[in-house]
């Protein structure tokens, strides 16, 4: 007796985008910035803003690896850790996620700016354009140092946190920056 279970065009759809947010990472992304968030106030992180600076950044940062797998997709098809990726797969094409990335990051950008407040919104977006295209686009074809320079992308969710509840960037979120990029 079989237990397979047939998965609905839909659902492996969906599963196809979801890969290309590099879910992984982006949890990680998520965990620095709600760390920032909780040593950024002596009490609770208000629940409006950790739902919704949590929600914001993860979606820039999912738009953000989209992007890369959009770039690096003739690369992805070359490695074989990076070959089962929708996109070297032929799964989504380009466009698509060209538009996939464009809504999912804007919408997080929306969330951040509605329910969070316009400096995170900013830094996000900084954030966005260090990694997709300043790292991936510029820096990792043309120098191995890339992933040096590139890091300050990977440093700034705590500091994303502390401006997410806080409104300001203060030497204290500089220096929580400085430990991840160190």
């Amino acid at each position: 007796m079989s237990t397979t279970v047939a998965r609905s065009p839909l659902y492996s759809r969906i599963q196809q985008f979801y890969a290309l947010t590099k879910p992984r990472v982006v949890s990680l992304i998520v965990f620095t910035a709600v760390i920032g968030m909780f040593l950024a106030t002596p009490g609770m992180v208000p629940v409006p803003i950790l739902f919704a600076a949590t929600l914001g950044i993860a979606l820039v940062a999912g738009a953000a690896a989209a992007v890369n797998c959009l770039v690096e997709q003739k690369i992805d098809a070359l490695m074989t850790r990076t070959q089962a990726r929708p996109l070297p797969r032929g799964q989504i094409t380009p466009l698509e996620t060209l538009v996939f990335a464009g809504v999912v990051g804007g919408i997080g950008l929306a969330l951040l700016h509605q329910w969070v407040n316009v400096l995170t919104m900013w830094l996000t977006l900084a954030t966005f354009v260090g990694y997709a295209i300043i790292y991936t686009v510029i820096l990792k074809p043309m120098t191995p140092q890339n992933i040096v320079i590139g890091g300050a992308s990977g440093a700034m969710p705590p500091v994303l946190g502390w401006a997410a509840v806080t409104g300001d960037v203060t030497p204290q979120a500089l220096t929580l920056f400085l430990i991840v990029f160190a």
